[in-house]
C-alpha cells in the first residue's frame, strides 16, 4: 500500500473560503463558516443545521475549543445565529446571509478586527483575539462519546491511578450558556458545573439499577429494607464522565469493575455509586487483579514466612 493510500482515512478533504479570513480575522470561523453555509441548503428545519461538536471535528478537524471560538467570533459579527433547543439538548446553526451582504459590500480597512493582506490587524486586537481561549475547564470532557456503548462487554485494559477531583458550584452559569458550553450533556447543574453525556447517563443508570437489585434481594429477607432514592443524575453521570475524562477509564471499564465489586460480599455494600466506585477504584483493582497460577505460586494453604514461600526469592 502507498502512504498516499491512507489518506483515504482521514476523511474528506475541506474546502473554504479562504478571502474571507481577510474579512472575518481568523481562519478556524472562515471553516466553521463554510461548513454550516455548505450545509444550510440542505436541511429542512427552519431552525437551521444540527451539528454536535463531534460532527464538527470529524467533518473539519476544529477541536471541541476551536469550534467554541469560532462560534463565539461569528455570532459577535452577526455572521451566525445560534438556536439553543436545551431541552432537546441541540444547538442549531443559520448563516445570516444579510449580514454577509453587508459585510461583502464594506471595505476591509472598516470592519472590525479585519486583516490586512499581510496578515496583520488594523487595530492591533486580531492577534490578541487569535490568542484567546477560554479558561481550560478540568471538568471538559471534550464532547466525546461511545454511541456503540455496551455495559455488557467490558474489559480492564489500560487502568490507570484514579484521580478524583470535586466540581465546585459557579453562582454566575445559567443553564443556556452551560449547554452551551457543553453541548454533548443530556443531563447537567449548571450551578455546580455537573454534567454527562448520553453515554455517562446510561452508564450511571445501569450502576443504578445493580444498586436497586441488590436492595430489592435484600429486602426479601428483611421487611425493614426500603429501596434506595432515585439518584441525582447529574452528580452520577458526572463521577462518570470524570472517571473517563481525568482517570482514563472507559465505560467498559466502570461497569466491569463495578460488575466485580458489586457480587463481592464486602464490597457490593462499600460501592454504591460512581462516587465511592471511583474513589476505591485502585483497591478495587488490586483487590480483583487476575493472579497467574503456574509452578511458582504459592499454594493457599502455605503460609506465606514458611521455606517454601521463600524457596523461589532467597
Amino acid at each position: 500500500m502507498r502512504p498516499s493510500d491512507l489518506l483515504l482515512d482521514f476523511g474528506r478533504p475541506v474546502a473554504y473560503y479562504p478571502g474571507l479570513v481577510k474579512r472575518f480575522g481568523s481562519v478556524n470561523a472562515v471553516i466553521f463558516f463554510s461548513q454550516i453555509f455548505y450545509w444550510q441548503d440542505k436541511t429542512d428545519s427552519e431552525l437551521g443545521v444540527y451539528k454536535s461538536s463531534e460532527d464538527i471535528t470529524a467533518e473539519t478537524g476544529l477541536s471541541y475549543r476551536e469550534q467554541l471560538t469560532a462560534r463565539k467570533h461569528l455570532v459577535k459579527r452577526g455572521i451566525l445565529i445560534e438556536t439553543d433547543r436545551r431541552l432537546e439538548h441541540k444547538i442549531y446553526y443559520r448563516i445570516d446571509c444579510d449580514q454577509i451582504d453587508q459585510i461583502m459590500t464594506q471595505p476591509i480597512d472598516n470592519l472590525p478586527n479585519a486583516q490586512s493582506a499581510i496578515g496583520e490587524s488594523h487595530n492591533g486586537d486580531l492577534a490578541k483575539q487569535q490568542n484567546e481561549r477560554p479558561p481550560q475547564d478540568k471538568f471538559d470532557g471534550g464532547g466525546e462519546t461511545n454511541p456503540q456503548f455496551d455495559p455488557t462487554e467490558i474489559t480492564t485494559e489500560n487502568i490507570n491511578p484514579s484521580c478524583p477531583v470535586v466540581s465546585q458550584p459557579d453562582e454566575n452559569t445559567n443553564d443556556n450558556s452551560f449547554v452551551a458550553r457543553h453541548p454533548d450533556a443530556v443531563v447537567f447543574s449548571a450551578k455546580k458545573r455537573q454534567w454527562g453525556t448520553s453515554d455517562d447517563l446510561l452508564c450511571a443508570q445501569w450502576i443504578s439499577k445493580r444498586v436497586t437489585e441488590l436492595y430489592e434481594n435484600a429486602s426479601e429477607s428483611d421487611d425493614d429494607i426500603k429501596p434506595p432514592k432515585e439518584p441525582n443524575w447529574a452528580l452520577w453521570a458526572n463521577e462518570v464522565r470524570l472517571m473517563r475524562t481525568i482517570d482514563g477509564r472507559t465505560h467498559r471499564q466502570i461497569c466491569r469493575l463495578f460488575d466485580r465489586a458489586n457480587k463481592d460480599p464486602f464490597w457490593c455494600k462499600n460501592i454504591l455509586s460512581p462516587s465511592t466506585l471511583r474513589k476505591q477504584w485502585d483497591k478495587l483493582v488490586l483487590k480483583f487483579a487476575e493472579i497467574p497460577q503456574g509452578e511458582d505460586c504459592l499454594p493457599a494453604q502455605a503460609h506465606w514466612n514458611s521455606p517454601e514461600a521463600w524457596e523461589n526469592t532467597l
